[in-house]
């Protein structure tokens, strides 16, 4: 009898035992129940990149900087999650060729009794990594200031960069530009400037795993002030000795150059080629380009060659000719004349080729004794002068002639 009573006590005893713990339980659950808690933005890393690069290989697009994930725990237990131990690994490990793929993105720094709900992933493009060199096309818009102008641009250290980067992207790649837009500019313009990557229709080209270099080049435009100049013909030699220079003429008379401001205070004129006139007989007329001066350039509205005409006409002189051999003419039948002087000087003037080229021989330089009378006459000195030669002056006039 009193065993019995004893084991019924112990039963009694074990059901009481179980309902305590379980009672226990549900008051330790109440005090620190199992709850979900979500963290946005963890940072993500990436694992053997130097092995995926090894590989020939490279990313084409950027991979979320962070990821969202949601965690079940105690909250006990959650409460030991430092936020900035949690970080998010992408291992490229297992990827060997160019494709498409979805990464498992695993998780670190979760406590003990804290559990991902689900493991984010994330969708990488892998291709081949390849290089490429592109010429630099300079989108260059520079407006200079009225009486500045600016000149042709310079790009440092190079004009052209080399690419590399996904071999999907870099083929898209049909050129690099720079751009530069100022107005107003009155010096010297120097900018350091991105280089951009763009296809055949003008999209830009963009990839955290496409590397320019270089990224930046430096583009210099000279700006220089301007100036009006008179054209100074440049003319060497003499016309022919019958001829003499009249004048020179420049058309245009004028013309803007540009360049430094200390080059330009020293100029008043600028010359041009030399056009040689050693002998000549006529007008010279002739397109001549305007000398180069360093760090002189002709404005483009200028032109660089000009027309000079030179004017030469023939010399107008006058020459003295000495007669020794004065003519008679109608001298009286059976007399006798005398002539006082028999030598005089005849002063004929014109143009100088036919001056210079009377002989005095070959003058008709004659008094004309038709109707005179016996005795002494005062008679006029009479001469046939070449024609295109103008007679100026016979010295005497008169000859004393005496008939007999």
């Amino acid at each position: 009898m009193r065993s019995k009573l004893l084991g019924r006590n112990f039963a009694l005893k074990l059901i009481s035992v179980i309902i305590a713990i379980i009672l226990w339980l549900i008051a330790i659950r109440e005090q620190n129940p199992e709850v979900t808690r979500n963290y946005d933005n963890v940072p993500v890393k990436i694992e053997n990149q130097d092995e995926f690069r090894e590989k020939g290989l490279t990313l084409v697009y950027d991979i979320p900087s962070g990821v969202n994930i949601s965690v079940r725990g105690r909250v006990r237990d959650l409460e030991k999650i430092n936020i900035e131990q949690l970080q998010g690994i992408l291992d490229l490990s297992e990827v060997n060729e160019p494709g498409e793929y979805r990464l498992i993105i695993d998780i670190k720094g979760l406590p003990s009794g804290v559990t991902l709900r689900r493991k984010p992933e994330v969708i990488i493009r892998a291709d081949y990594l390849v290089y490429k060199d592109v010429t630099i096309t300079p989108d260059i818009d520079i407006k200079e200031a009225k009486g500045y102008l600016a000149f042709s641009h310079s790009i440092r250290p190079t004009n052209t960069v080399e690419v590399t980067g996904p071999e999907s992207l870099i083929e898209r790649i049909s050129r690099a530009v720079v751009s530069l837009k100022l107005s107003e500019a009155s010096s010297t313009v120097e900018y350091s400037l991105p280089v951009l990557l763009m296809d055949d229709k003008g999209r830009t080209i963009e990839s955290k795993y496409i590397n320019i270099n270089p990224k930046y080049v430096t583009v210099t435009v000279p700006v220089y002030p301007t100036k009006v100049l008179p054209v100074k013909p440049n003319i060497a030699g003499v016309p022919n000795d019958n001829y003499e220079l009249v004048s020179v003429e420049v058309y245009p008379q004028e013309i803007t150059v540009s360049g430094e401001k200390s080059v330009l205070d020293k100029m008043d004129s600028i010359n041009t080629q030399v056009l040689d006139i050693e002998g000549a007989t006529a007008d010279i007329k002739q397109t001549l380009k305007i000398q180069k001066h360093e760090g002189v350039t002709i404005v483009p509205s200028s032109p660089s060659e000009v027309e000079v005409v030179v004017r030469v006409k023939e010399k107008i002189i006058q020459r003295s000719l000495t007669i020794e051999n004065i003519q008679m003419v109608n001298v009286p039948e059976n007399s006798q004349v005398e002539m006082e002087p028999t030598s005089l000087e005849i002063v004929l003037g014109g143009p100088a080729t036919i001056i210079n080229s009377i002989d005095p021989n070959s003058l008709n330089v004659y008094v004309d004794l038709a109707g005179i009378s016996q005795g002494e006459h005062k008679l006029k000195v009479m001469a046939d002068i070449p024609q295109g030669a103008e007679l100026i002056e016979i010295k005497p006039a008169e000859v004393t002639v005496n008939v007999k």
